[in-house]
């Protein structure tokens, strides 16, 4: 710990004389505790690595793999992994692991610049059939602050930083014009007759394809393969997405409601009663640390005593010694730290975030050595 004091010391001293030498040169700061950054708030970007560690755990409960995904991103790879392994799945995660997170304005950009006009949701989606690339968010000219998926309201600006996900960037990008791209298509094809596809051209897809796979059977003794839905049912089945609009239509759009939950609907009277009772939403009334963002999330109507926290010793509230006694009815979120630290705020507040289903709400059991 003495080492982790004078390291905090030397790195945040640092940060103040190379402002006061360089003031205009942009400053990037990497901390490890959140409380810190209070100290180096003039800095242009600071990544903290406590919050960056509990925030991706967080988002792995939530969403498997995704430190997976966010890794790979922001690690260069030429995408040549895995392409010597016999297995296709090795290789498909090599070859797309070489994705990385690039930008461009719009209006020098033959991926989007057709999309001047038109909705975020309307160039993200055509732009990803059309040339394969993940438009993610977009920036204003006058505005620092990047909008991770702003959704069918947001109208694409000619002076709009676009942010993708792409093999390379456009710049070192090679255009094929329509009738190469549809001659080497046929001749590269992987379909084995009219209604077979490997799996793999699927998953690599995704995304790219709209495909209800409802219908699908692995049969081919030839390899794995799924078929296609064939002609004659189109009438029987729904689309598998919505049409994509231009611009956003308002009758279309549903209206947010930051106080209602979406799914809502889905729970029966009894258990809407029971989670109003227990629930409300609004923000933590305290912060951890000076610096901290307020997040809109799940709150408790009545703060809950300090001895009702401990999960293996009973109180004058309750009797429960271990954690089956309370019948929790969502499985159990189960952190194992060294002590109860600032860090752990981010780990919390995205499995309370507001938009999250009540019923999918899991208690969270902290493993502390020093509590």
């Amino acid at each position: 710990n003495i080492f982790l004091h004078l390291d905090k010391q030397y790195l945040i001293s640092t940060a103040w004389a190379v402002k006061d030498f360089a003031p205009n040169c942009p400053l990037y700061v990497q901390i490890l505790k959140p409380e810190n950054k209070f100290h180096i708030k003039f800095a242009d970007h600071v990544v903290c690595e406590e919050e960056f560690k509990y925030a991706m755990l967080a988002l792995n409960c939530i969403c498997p793999a995704t430190s997976t995904l966010i890794t790979l991103l922001v690690h260069t790879s030429r995408g040549q992994e895995g392409q010597q392994s016999p297995e296709q799945w090795q290789k498909t995660y090599g070859r797309c692991s070489g994705n990385e997170v690039y930008h461009i304005v719009l209006e020098e950009s033959t991926f989007f610049a057709e999309y001047e006009g038109k909705s975020f949701t309307y160039a993200s989606f055509h732009a990803h059939k059309k040339f394969g690339v993940c438009l993610i968010g977009v920036r204003r000219e006058d505005n620092k602050n990047i909008l991770l998926n702003p959704g069918p309201r947001y109208i694409m600006n000619s002076t709009d930083t676009c942010f993708y996900i792409n093999i390379t960037k456009e710049e070192n990008s090679a255009f094929k014009n329509q009738d190469q791209q549809r001659k080497s298509n046929v001749s590269g094809s992987f379909y084995h007759g009219p209604s077979r596809l490997p799996v793999h051209s699927i998953i690599a897809s995704m995304g790219t394809v709209a495909i209800d796979l409802q219908d699908t059977s692995c049969r081919s003794a030839s390899g794995p393969t799924l078929t296609l839905p064939t002609e004659g049912s189109k009438e029987m089945r729904r689309p598998s997405i919505a049409p994509v609009l231009e611009v956003a239509d308002a009758s279309s759009i549903q209206t947010c409601d930051l106080l209602s939950d979406q799914s809502e609907d889905e729970t029966t009277p009894d258990e809407e009663i029971s989670s109003n009772l227990e629930y409300a939403k609004g923000y933590p009334p305290y912060s951890p640390y000076i610096g901290s963002s307020p997040t809109f999330c799940h709150l408790l109507h009545e703060k809950v005593p300090f001895c009702c926290l401990r999960l293996d010793k009973s109180c004058q509230h309750n009797y429960y010694e271990d954690a089956k006694a309370y019948g929790f009815k969502n499985k159990l979120i189960i952190v194992a730290a060294e002590t109860a630290g600032n860090g752990l705020y981010n780990f919390i507040v995205p499995l309370r975030a507001y938009y999250r289903p009540k019923k999918e709400l899991n208690p969270i059991v902290l493993l502390l050595d020093n509590p």
